[in-house]
């Protein structure tokens, strides 16, 4: 009798066994969908960025956009990516003009205020812009370059 019950045991075992291993499977695959899923969310998210970079200068270069806020919205894009961008020395510019009008106020809290104090801000802006445009136009250039391989796609 004590023979049958090994069997017995022995054959639970091997089903438990057999059901951890069916489990693992099934989280396995489960973990690899996961893995490619996010790895294409991460590469439409980066296809996106780029793609929003090209755009931005090309209204830039066809004065569609303001220079200041094309830095600004180049800006926070490629810190984004967060790829090594700013290593490039044309694109420095558009870190340090956003950094130079990071205090102006926009949206609601520009409306908020007075008509002296928007002109006084508009006329940095513009300050800015004078000091800055060439470089800035390049670093445009070079955003349409470097993600001109998006567009083609």
């Amino acid at each position: 009798m004590s023979q049958v019950w090994a069997i017995m045991l022995l054959c639970v075992a091997i089903a438990i066994v057999g059901i951890l291993l069916a489990i693992v499977w099934r989280m396995y695959g489960e973990l690899q969908r996961r893995r490619l899923r996010q790895e294409q969310e991460q590469a439409q998210a980066e296809y996106q960025c780029l793609s929003n970079l090209n755009v931005i200068g090309r209204a830039m270069q066809e004065g569609q956009m303001d220079l200041v806020e094309g830095c600004l919205r180049a800006r926070v894009i490629i810190d984004i990516l967060d790829s090594g961008w700013w290593q490039d020395k044309e694109l420095g510019i558009i870190a340090d003009v956003s950094d130079s009008v990071a205090h102006l106020h926009t949206h609601q809290a520009r409306s908020a205020l007075t008509a002296r104090e928007r002109m006084q801000e508009d006329r940095y802006r513009l300050q800015v812009i004078n000091e800055h445009e060439d470089n800035i136009l390049v670093a445009a250039r070079n955003l349409i370059d470097r993600t001109s391989h998006v567009v083609r796609h």
